[in-house]
Formats: structure tokens, C-alpha cells, sequence
């Protein structure tokens, strides 16, 4: 696997081929080499720039160290966010200072000095035979018998707390192998996503933000964005909590086109690989992102096959990079991939998703025969009903097509009289008076269904107009503009070309 740490950045004059050390202080030890902190033999999780500052603190025990000199060491002198020091300073308070046991809430371990900078306050002693420089020591440090009675006084926490440990992944374990063997775990799949935290608060909300997700119920993106949020705020270091947020409020921009819900998706992206660069579930968002909003395929196919490169097991990076092989022509690749996440995760969702494939590959016997599948096995997923409807208007088994729009509505709320309405009207005029009565009222719907709709009805220049304005507000579906069988009478017309051009599509 590839090398997740950043090097340490250091100021001018200062050797960085030193022989980095581990040092001890409170019930931590810091790992240079390694890049990583332990507090009683449990991995502290810290982003990149938050455990560089706490080296170079750690380092300069005991002396005031500036302000600007943090900032060249740590972000280069280049130009940062302001802000970013005082945010990683309170970033590294809270988790050294989050309590476990050892008296660490009451303990600082970094001392504010007012518009100079930060001293690190702790006793601190290197614990690998590589004593510090002489005039970082504090003086007064314990002594060496003193801090082995230290030791032995917490020995029987240490390991209480990691049989504790051992104990609650094991039963976590057991609990998704059983539901995974059922096939009936909204999670399944997940448990190789390996989301690192130490809080169980913060692990215990992602969980919940994910069952969400999954769900996919009304209301349930909404609960989501406030379980990650609420996951973020307990662990601020916590990777796969912010690339739940940037999933949660991509489900939010497809309901709401609002371009804000994208830029916060792009910066929670940016902060979950920023603190974890081998995180699959942040790459398979970044491929979401660049695929679906931002139109560079090629870009978006190495996000995602980094994704499952990083984990094979990630059935949500497989359907990812299956849609997107669809948008781009490639519909074998795209049914292979969406057949692999099936495999690793038999969600109505997967199964759902593989129907719309062999719909949009016009096998429309096949994805009626998958989506019914899915109706039969999850009569709660509401989506298996509107893509029935869609198949059997393309075979022109309108009946049929009838009864699924109208089981589709209902799920959906519509009210007793709308149904009545799509019935009489297709009592008088057949399936085109059904479209009609479907079709939105004042200003169009900017989304494929829309833009399918008129072209089936042959308003040809409504279609375009429809298509046009999904462009400029960069609608997620237009990506698949080539594929939708709605659309097929608009494709002899040269403006569908430009308009597929203009995505990338060609």
C-alpha cells in the first residue's frame, strides 16, 4: 500500500536527515519515524499537518517557538488559509486531551503564548535510546526510576484496554459477517472501509450517517449530513466522517441544484484525503465529483480504480466506476463492474442501479426481469417502480407502463385525484395524454425524465431546451444524455451532438 505520510517540512538550516526519534510524555508515545502516536498502545488519528506540528512542538519541548516560524515549517511558507495554525493547535488540544483514564482532560500539554506563539509544557523523554538535542531537555524531568513506577502503575489499564479492544471488534466483526451472509445488512460491504477514529461516539454517528445513506428513505439524507456533522465535531480528524458528509450533500445537490451543496462536497473531500490518503471512500467521491459535475472522465476513471485498488471490497467504488463507464460508451465495462459490487454487496440499491444499466443498454426484457427482482424482495424501494414504467413505454406496453407510473406516484404521495387524472387520461388519448398530465406545469424541470418526456411526445425543441438548461446548471444525469433511450428521437438533430460535445461526451 502506498506510503500515506507527508515529510515532515522544516525550517531552513535544519538537518532533515536526522535520526527522528519517539518520545514519551503523559500516556503517549510519539513515533517519528513512524508517523504515528499511541496513547496506551491505542492509534491516535491525526491528520498530515496536525501531527507535523505536534513533531515540531514535541521537538522544541519547553521553548517558545513562533508563530511564524510553525508556519514556515509546517506549511512552507506558502500562502495558507488564516487561521489554519490556531485550528490544528485546537485540533491537537482535543485529541490529546480527550481523557481516557490517565487524567489527560485535566492535563495541557501546549501553552498559548498571546500573539507569539506555542510552548510544549509536558515532560518529555525520548524512549528509543536517541536522546533529544541538549537544549530542548526541560529541566526537572523525572528520573528514570520514578517513570518506570509510572509504567508499572498503568500496566493493568493498558492492557484491560486493549482486550476491551480485541472484545468489541471481534463481536463488531461477527455481528457483519452474520448480516452479510444474510444478505441483509444496509452495510454490507462497509466493514472494509476501515474508518479510523478513536472516539466511539464519533464511529458510533458515521455508522448511523451510512445506515442513511443506505436507506435512502425520505428525510434520511438530511439525518446523514447530521450524523457525519455530529462525527466531525467529536473527532475533527475523523476521514471517513468527512467523506460522508461530501455523500450526504451530493444526494442533497442532485434534490436541490444548489452549486454551495457541491463546494462544501468538494472541500469535505479535500479534508478526508488531506487526513487520509488512502481512504477509498474519499477517492470513489473524488471520482463522483469529477465524473458526474466537473466532466473529466479520464480524471474521475484513476480516482476511481485508486479506490478499488485501495480496497477490492468496496462495492459503493465499483458502482461508481460502473455508471461511469456507462456515461462513456463503455457498457460491457459498466455491467462487469456493477456486477462485482452485486457480488460484495447484494443491495437493493446494487441491484436497482444494475437494471438502470440494461435499461440504458436497451435490454429492456433484462431490466425488467432485475427491477422486478428488486420489487418482489424490497417492495419499500420506490425507485424499482419508475424504471418499470420507463421499460415497458419503451417495449410500447403502455398498460403496463400505466400501472408502474401509477404504483410509483402513490409510493411517492401523490394524491387520490393525480391518479385518477393519469387514468382518464389515458383512457382518452392513450399514452401521450398520460405524458401530458405528467408533465410539470410553468418552468421545466431541468433532468432527463423532463427532457425524455418531451422528446417522446416529439416537441422536439422543448427536449433541447430542457437538456440545455441541465447543462448550464450541470445536472448529474446529463452525464448519461448518450445512453437514455428517451432521447433517441432527438439524435439524428445536430444540436444533440453539440450539446454531448459540450459535456465531453464526444
Amino acid at each position: 500500500m502506498a506510503d500515506r505520510s507527508l515529510p515532515l517540512l522544516l525550517p531552513a538550516g535544519f538537518d532533515e536527515n536526522r535520526d527522528m526519534s519517539s518520545y514519551h510524555f503523559g500516556s503517549f508515545i510519539l513515533d517519528a519515524r513512524e508517523r504515528r502516536v499511541l496513547r496506551d498502545g491505542c492509534l491516535l488519528p491525526l491528520t498530515p499537518k496536525v501531527f507535523d506540528t505536534l513533531v515540531y512542538l514535541v521537538e522544541r519541548h519547553g521553548r517558545l517557538v513562533g508563530k511564524d516560524e510553525l508556519l514556515e515549517a509546517i506549511w512552507g511558507g506558502s500562502s495558507v488559509e488564516e487561521g489554519c495554525l490556531p485550528r490544528a493547535i485546537h485540533v491537537l488540544r482535543k485529541a490529546l486531551t480527550s481523557g481516557d483514564g490517565d487524567n489527560e482532560l485535566h492535563h495541557q500539554y501546549i501553552e498559548t503564548v498571546p500573539t507569539k506563539g506555542y510552548r510544549f509544557v509536558a515532560d518529555v523523554r525520548c524512549v528509543d535510546g536517541h536522546p533529544p538535542p541538549a537544549d530542548f531537555r526541560v529541566a526537572g524531568g523525572p528520573a528514570e526510576p520514578e517513570a518506570e513506577r509510572e509504567a508499572g502503575a498503568t500496566l493493568w489499564r493498558r492492557a484491560l484496554l486493549a482486550v476491551s479492544c480485541i472484545a468489541i471488534l471481534a463481536l463488531v466483526g461477527l455481528t457483519w459477517r452474520a448480516l452479510d451472509q444474510r444478505g441483509t445488512s444496509p452495510l454490507a460491504g462497509l466493514r472494509r472501509l476501515t474508518p479510523q477514529t478513536a472516539s466511539g461516539a464519533a464511529y458510533g454517528r458515521f455508522q448511523s450517517g451510512r445506515l442513511h445513506l443506505e436507506r435512502h428513505r425520505p428525510g434520511d439524507i438530511e439525518a446523514a449530513l447530521g450524523d457525519f456533522e455530529a462525527a466531525i465535531q467529536l473527532d475533527p480528524t475523523f476521514a471517513a466522517a468527512y467523506a460522508g458528509k461530501a455523500d450526504a450533500k451530493f444526494f442533497t445537490y442532485w434534490n436541490t441544484g444548489a452549486h454551495d451543496d457541491i463546494a462544501q462536497a468538494r472541500l469535505a473531500i479535500g479534508t478526508a484525503i488531506e487526513s487520509d490518503h488512502d481512504s477509498s471512500y474519499a477517492h470513489t467521491l473524488r471520482c463522483r465529483l469529477l465524473g458526474t459535475y466537473d466532466w473529466e472522465f479520464a480524471e474521475a476513471e484513476t480516482e476511481c480504480r485508486r479506490a478499488v485498488d485501495l480496497d477490492p471490497q468496496n462495492h459503493e467504488a465499483r458502482r461508481e466506476l460502473a455508471f461511469l463507464m456507462n456515461a462513456i460508451g463503455r457498457r460491457d465495462d459498466a455491467l462487469k463492474e456493477m456486477d462485482a459490487a452485486i457480488a460484495i454487496a447484494p443491495t437493493s440499491f446494487n441491484k436497482r442501479s444494475r437494471g438502470l444499466l440494461l435499461y440504458f443498454d436497451r435490454r429492456f426484457d433484462e431490466a425488467i426481469a432485475q427491477l422486478k427482482q428488486v420489487e418482489a424482495t424490497d417492495p419499500d424501494y420506490l425507485e424499482s417502480s419508475r424504471w418499470l414504467a420507463r421499460c415497458f413505454e419503451q417495449k410500447k406496453d403502455y398498460g403496463q407502463a400505466l400501472e408502474f407510473l401509477v404504483r410509483y406516484r402513490e409510493s411517492a404521495g401523490a394524491r387520490p385525484e393525480e391518479i385518477t387524472l393519469l387514468r382518464r387520461a389515458f383512457g382518452a388519448g392513450g399514452w401521450s395524454d398520460v405524458l401530458r398530465a405528467s408533465t410539470p406545469h410553468g418552468r421545466l424541470a431541468p433532468n432527463l425524465e423532463t427532457a425524455g418526456t418531451f422528446a417522446q411526445l416529439g416537441e422536439l425543441d422543448v427536449a433541447f431546451e430542457v437538456l440545455e438548461s441541465m447543462i448550464s446548471a450541470r445536472r448529474v444525469m446529463i452525464v448519461h444524455m448518450d445512453s437514455e433511450p428517451r432521447l433517441d428521437p432527438l439524435r439524428s438533430d445536430r444540436r444533440f451532438d453539440q450539446l454531448a460535445r459540450r459535456v465531453g461526451l464526444r
